[in-house]
């Protein structure tokens, strides 16, 4: 009889929490009218090719493999349901989010967070869009729940075995699905380790099993899978566009010094109008500068080259670095893919939604700048609030935008959806929660 009414409370009380906040499951609606509107949703390139790799069953690591298979898996080669499922993870992981936030944050500031991934443009369109940074966003995000609820518990969650189980999940397949997320992955494994030393015995159960997983996954890729490398020019966007923009000069009024054993041997990979064909002084053709054919067993060389012809023209160098990665904090510079949505409901290329009548509107409202900086201002609102305690959570996004500033071959708004998707989150719990002391 008692435990019928406890179970009659429980329910009770799940029914008055669901009545209360039931507009966390509003980004799953909109999601799904989204690609209602869009349906089949939205290809790309990538993920075309990610899914006739699996039904062909050859692999590439030119794109996460682990994403290969969860394309292949839940979408086969259809795209419509793919996008269908892609939708609904992503919506998983923001309501996970949402229900997390609910009890710490009041109901204004929950309703607003709700309102921010249903309705910012980026959530929805990407949502439907078949990429693996979608996914990946997904699992960064619960990631960052993940953390918060091991800072917010003082460390008792790391007691529960289910909660590590999860954790140890998250930190595969987040780490699986963009190799460069290792960077911020590192820093919150060592703020665990640190400020946590007490249960450095369950986390190191956690690290034995997320390096087992990645060892694992990996033996199988390689040895299984026999996926090919992927190619070496994914890490070299930066090298790349200061060698463009170097002959890019040479070739419009600026005379360089042009070395001769490093100038040929970037002639002899393409030729110097070619190599200054691929900048452009507001977007960078990226996918034009790869060197395809660059091994592992050719990147001394290319290094040492680059090398020396930066540092013959080492103010160049330094202006082709600001302007590739300036959109990361100056708002007056795009990104490569900053009207990209905009081209795809006009239905012309990037480079001409770039020049409509329309532009301004993804120029304010996709400004990625201005997204960073929102970052930074809602870390020094922490610690001014006296959250400090939250900041380690913003290591995540200064982990991506490191990466990005590293080895990128372009700055994009899709590689930094992992870190926008924490802002509702960040900010609920900053603004939408009562001063401490």
């Amino acid at each position: 009889m008692e435990s019928a009414t406890s179970m009659q409370a429980y329910k009770q009380s799940r029914r008055q929490w669901w009545q209360r906040n039931w507009f966390i499951m509003l980004p799953l609606a909109v999601y799904l009218a989204t690609y209602a509107v869009v349906f089949p949703g939205i290809d790309s390139v990538d993920a075309n090719w990610q899914r006739q790799m699996f039904a062909d069953w050859t692999f590439s690591k030119q794109h996460s493999v682990l994403s290969t298979f969860v394309f292949g898996i839940i979408g086969g080669d259809q795209l419509w349901l793919c996008n269908l499922m892609q939708s609904i993870i992503f919506a998983a992981c923001i309501i996970t989010a949402l229900a997390v936030l609910a009890p710490r944050v009041s109901r204004r500031a929950l309703l607003i967070a709700s309102l921010a991934w249903s309705f910012y443009p980026l959530f929805p369109a990407y949502a439907v869009s078949c990429v693996k940074d979608v996914l990946c966003a997904g699992f960064t995000l619960l990631l960052c729940v993940e953390v918060f609820a091991i800072i917010d518990s003082k460390g008792a969650m790391l007691r529960n075995p289910w909660f590590l189980a999860g954790l140890t999940l998250t930190l595969f397949v987040t780490n699986e699905y963009r190799k460069n997320n290792f960077l911020f992955i590192g820093m919150i494994v060592l703020f665990l380790l640190i400020r946590y030393r007490r249960e450095w015995k369950r986390l190191l159960v956690v690290l034995v099993a997320f390096a087992a997983l990645t060892g694992a996954w990996g033996a199988y890729c390689d040895y299984g899978l026999k996926a090919q490398p992927a190619a070496t020019t994914e890490m070299l966007g930066v090298p790349l566009m200061q060698v463009s923009y170097i002959y890019y000069e040479d070739l419009h009024g600026n005379p360089q010094h042009l070395p001769a054993q490093a100038d040929a041997y970037f002639q002899a990979v393409r030729p110097q109008a070619q190599w200054a064909a691929n900048y452009e002084k507001q977007r960078l053709v990226v996918m034009d500068n790869k060197i395809s054919d660059l091994t592992g067993a050719d990147l001394g060389e290319f290094l040492g080259n680059w090398a020396s012809l930066c540092f013959a023209n080492f103010g160049t160098c330094v202006k082709a670095y600001a302007l590739f990665e300036g959109s990361l904090l100056n708002p007056l510079q795009v990104t490569d893919d900053q009207y990209s949505i905009l081209g795809g409901v006009l239905h012309m290329d990037k480079a001409a939604a770039g020049q409509s009548a329309l532009a301004w509107a993804p120029r304010v409202v996709f400004n990625l700048a201005v997204i960073d900086w929102m970052l930074i201002a809602l870390a020094v609102l922490a610690y001014r609030r006296g959250m400090r305690e939250l900041l380690p959570l913003f290591l995540i996004p200064l982990g991506i935008a490191i990466s990005l500033m590293l080895a990128a071959l372009a700055v994009q708004l899709r590689l930094m959806l992992g870190a926008i998707i924490l802002i509702p989150f960040l900010a609920a719990l900053i603004l939408g929660r009562e001063r401490r002391a």
